[in-house]
C-alpha cells in the first residue's frame, strides 16, 4: 500500500508549505474544520468512499470499545455510538433505508437493554463480535425492534427455536419483514451472542455495529481474535473506530503492550473484514478521579499507530473537552467521572460526525 503521507508531505513541501503530521493536527484541530490536514482525509479515504457509495450499497462502521461503545452512563440507545449512528443517518440520509440497530448484544449493561432474558446467565467474555454472550439453559431470549430483518448470531452447537412475531422463523434470518415493530424470541440451549436487525438498510444506507463491552481492555480483544473477527466477514466495515486503551492504563498495562496489542487488533481487522478498512483510534481524556500517572504515555501509543500506519487516524476528544476529574461542570461524565452522561455522548458523537465527515 503507498504511504499516503510520504505523498502528501512531498506535494506541500513543493507547494511552499508543510503539512502539519496526523498527531499533532487530529490532536488540534475541531471536527471538520477546513484546516484539517490532508492526511487526515486520504487515511479515511476507503470510509469516504462507501459513504458517497451509500445509495448502492451500505457504508459499513464497526466500533470496538469497552464501556464507552457499550453505552455504560447512558440509557440504553443513548450512547455515543447510537448517536453516530443517528448524526451519521441525518448528515447522509438515503431514501427508504433509515438504518436499524445493526448489532444488538444478547445482553448489556445500560438501562433499558433491549432483551429480556429467563432461564440462563451472562457467558464469559470469549464469543462473539462484542465478546459477549447469553448461555441458554432451556429459558428464552426476547428482543423488540423496529426493522425489516432479524438474524440470531449464536455460537456453534446451540439448539435454538427462533420466532418473530410469534410465528417460527430460522436463526438465520426472519426477511422481509413489514417495515415497524417486531418481537424475536429464542428459546433452548446454548449460546445466544446478539440480534442482527435492519430497517431498511440490508443493502444500501449506513449500518454501525456496535462490538463493545464494558471492561474489556486492548488485551482482551488481541487475546481473543478467534472470538470476534470472523464476524467481520459478514459485517464487511469500510470504517473501525477502536474505543480502547483508557481500561488498560487503569489497569496498569505498559503503553508499549497497548500500542501492540492496538496494532495486532488492526491487523485481525485487515485479515478478516474482505474489505480495505480506514480505522480510527479513539483516545479519551484522562478519567477517574486524582489518577494521571501513565496517561500521557498512552495517550502518545494512540497517537503514534496513527502516525505509523496510513489508513489510521487519531480522533482525540481530550482536544475537546477537559479531563472530567479536573472539570465536569458541563456535565459530561457521570458522578464516577469515567462514563459519559447522554450529553456526554451526544457531545462525542457530534465531534465523531465531523471529523469522519468528507469535507
Amino acid at each position: 500500500m503507498p504511504d499516503r503521507r510520504n505523498f502528501i508531505r512531498a506535494t506541500a513541501v513543493a507547494g511552499g508549505s508543510v503539512a502539519a503530521g496526523i498527531a499533532a493536527g487530529a490532536a488540534t484541530a475541531p471536527p471538520a474544520r477546513a484546516t484539517d490536514p490532508a492526511t487526515d482525509r486520504l487515511a479515511l479515504l476507503s470510509w469516504h468512499a462507501a459513504l458517497a457509495n451509500r445509495r448502492y450499497e451500505p457504508a459499513v462502521v464497526a466500533v470496538i470499545g469497552s464501556s464507552s461503545t457499550e453505552g455504560v452512563g447512558s440509557v440504553y440507545g443513548r450512547g455515543y455510538v447510537a448517536m453516530l449512528a443517528e448524526n451519521l443517518r441525518s448528515a447522509f440520509p438515503v431514501a427508504g433505508a433509515p438504518g436499524g440497530a445493526n448489532f444488538v448484544a444478547a445482553w448489556g449493561r445500560p438501562p433499558g437493554w433491549p432483551v429480556v432474558a429467563t432461564g440462563g446467565r451472562p457467558a464469559p467474555p470469549e464469543d462473539g463480535w462484542a465478546l459477549k454472550g447469553y448461555d441458554l439453559d432451556g429459558g428464552s431470549l426476547t428482543h423488540e425492534f423496529t426493522g425489516t430483518s432479524v438474524r440470531v448470531w449464536h455460537a456453534p452447537g446451540a439448539t435454538l427455536t427462533v420466532t418473530v412475531d410469534g410465528r417460527p422463523m430460522p436463526p438465520a434470518g426472519s426477511g422481509p419483514l413489514h417495515a415497524g415493530s417486531h418481537t424475536v424470541t429464542v428459546r433452548g440451549r446454548g449460546r445466544v451472542t446478539g440480534f442482527v436487525t435492519f430497517d431498511g438498510d440490508e443493502s444500501r444506507g449506513i449500518q454501525v455495529w456496535n462490538g463493545g463491552h464494558g471492561g474489556r481492555t486492548t488485551g482482551s480483544f488481541a487475546a481473543r481474535v478467534d472470538a470476534w473477527a470472523p464476524s467481520l466477514a459478514t459485517i464487511r466495515p469500510h470504517l473501525v473506530i477502536l474505543q480502547l486503551g483508557v481500561n488498560d492504563w487503569r489497569t496498569g498495562v505498559p503503553a508499549a503492550t497497548v500500542k501492540r496489542n492496538l496494532k495486532m487488533i488492526i491487523k485481525a481487522v485487515r485479515a478478516h473484514a474482505g474489505t480495505d478498512p480506514s480505522f480510527v483510534i479513539y483516545g479519551s481524556p484522562r478519567v477517574g478521579p486524582a489518577r494521571d500517572r501513565g496517561f500521557s504515555r498512552v495517550a502518545q501509543a494512540w497517537a503514534e499507530v496513527a502516525a505509523e500506519d496510513d489508513t489510521v487516524s487519531w480522533f482525540d476528544l481530550s482536544a475537546r473537552q477537559p479531563a472530567p476529574s479536573a472539570d465536569n461542570r458541563l456535565g459530561l461524565y457521570c458522578d464516577d467521572l469515567v462514563h459519559m452522561t447522554d450529553k456526554g455522548a451526544a457531545h462525542t458523537a457530534d465531534a465523531l460526525t465531523g471529523f469522519l465527515a468528507p469535507g
